[in-house]
């Protein structure tokens, strides 16, 4: 008990961050498990994803016929069981166990919920070490939080985004211990499960490609920067991991390429013609289709996007601040949010280059606008959707950005501004957007 009270008092920082992370578990904990099905963003699509790959360990054929693949397909002519990531195949045999003896409470959504224990022990455990820096990477923002409350496999994205960039902040971690020329024991298993990391990391969103990019970046840099004699022995370490993760990625693509030749393209765009709602339908007329359908195939420009949503910076940005995927809710909480935001990235930068890291600066801030661009271009090309969850890789590069500007943790004030704004962010969570999500009429019900 001494050491715990010597702990807060010697640590206020870290001792409110870890009780803000102990927050967060105990809101997505009652959210997960009390929360109506279907009150979250697709989520029967992805539980009939989930619940057809419970006796299966490939992908399918998206052609496949008679085995019941057509009831995981969504309006939006796609079924989620054939995309890239093995979230499906991996998790389905856990929910298949819990499902057993669960009854009226949600078995498809302990996954996150065991991915929500990972990474608030990491996070409690990190911060006790005083990694202040990690709460730029998921303490401030609610939609990071909100991934691990439903089902959805964009938690298992981010989660492996997130440590994959603390490992590559850590400069006395994992990845650099690895790397390390002077480290005599064997490298090759640890190169390899690195590996298999990034491997997966590979079948995520898009999106979190930003991820990849900034570890690759970061990586060659040191590469360059090594001495000669050390080169060689790096470029050793580097093959294994990219091996791996290259093989990993190249089965995945091996097995589409088995399954359509090189017409990928073609079938997923007959199956939209058999899958899609009318209104998305390839062969709808144009004057009947969703306005904000696939505006480039109308041959509209980018500039559309903004034309269709005119507030589409406004809606991304207030969904990564909370729960609500449109943005909904009282604007002070979000220009507050906004303010306190900007002061860290500007804080951020500043100390940056002061301590002479202005490339570290330059380089995170163009993967930052290089992730909304993707993401503009992402409405432009299939759906206008301005949702924050498509930007949370950039949360991640922001946590880097502070993991490199040390001086700024010595900093009280700084500390304060994020505090502010992680506390600020857990009771809007808390206070507005899980009333929002649980209905205790519902609740009433479920236990009779």
């Amino acid at each position: 008990m001494s050491k715990i009270k010597s702990f807060i008092k010697e640590n206020p920082f870290e001792t409110v961050s870890i009780l803000i992370m102990v927050g967060v578990f105990t809101v997505n904990l009652m959210i997960a498990l009390v929360s109506e099905f279907g009150v979250h963003p697709d989520e029967y699509d992805v539980k009939a994803c989930l619940d057809w790959c419970e006796n299966r360990w490939i992908w399918p054929d998206m052609r496949l016929e008679g085995e019941g693949l057509g009831d995981t397909y969504s309006g939006y002519g796609f079924t989620k069981v054939c995309n890239n990531t093995p979230f499906f195949l991996i998790f389905s045999k856990i929910t298949f166990i819990f499902r057993q003896f669960m009854h009226v409470l949600p078995y498809y959504r302990i996954p996150n919920i065991i991915l929500l224990v990972v990474i608030t022990v990491f996070m409690i455990r990190e911060l006790a070490k005083k990694k202040d820096y990690l709460m730029l990477g998921f303490g401030i923002f609610a939609q990071a939080w909100y991934l691990f409350a439903y089902l959805t496999y964009d938690a298992q994205d981010y989660l492996l985004a997130f440590l994959s960039t603390v490992m590559l902040a850590d400069r006395n971690g994992y990845l650099w211990k690895t790397l390390d020329p002077d480290r005599k024991e064997k490298y090759a298993g640890r190169c390899i499960l690195l590996g298999i990391m990034y491997g997966i990391l590979m079948l995520a969103k898009f999106a979190y490609y930003t991820n990849l990019l900034l570890t690759f970046l970061v990586l060659v840099l040191h590469l360059i920067r090594s001495d000669s004699d050390r080169r060689k022995l790096l470029w050793g370490k580097y093959l294994i991991i990219a091996g791996v993760a290259g093989a990993i990625f190249l089965a995945r693509t091996g097995l589409d390429i088995h399954y359509y030749g090189f017409d990928k393209t073609q079938v997923k765009l007959e199956m939209e013609e058999k899958w899609c709602d009318y209104d998305k339908k390839p062969s709808t007329p144009v004057e009947e289709q969703n306005e904000a359908w696939r505006l480039r195939n109308k041959g509209y420009d980018l500039g559309e996007v903004f034309r269709y949503e005119p507030k589409w910076l406004v809606k991304s940005f207030r969904s990564m601040v909370s729960a609500r995927i449109t943005g909904e809710g009282e604007d002070i909480y979000y220009i507050a949010m906004a303010v306190l935001i900007a002061v860290i990235y500007v804080w951020i930068g500043y100390d940056l280059i002061r301590q002479r890291d202005t490339g570290v600066f330059i380089m995170c801030t163009a993967l930052v606008i290089f992730g909304v661009l993707a993401s503009i271009v992402f409405s432009y090309n299939y759906e206008v959707q301005p949702q924050g969850r498509y930007l949370l890789p950039l949360v991640i590069i922001l946590c880097y950005m502070g993991s490199v500007a040390k001086g700024i943790w010595k900093s009280r004030v700084f500390k304060s501004v994020v505090l502010a704004a992680s506390c600020m962010a857990l009771s809007y969570y808390a206070l507005f957007d899980s009333r929002k999500l649980i209905d205790l009429a519902y609740v009433r019900d479920m236990f009779g």
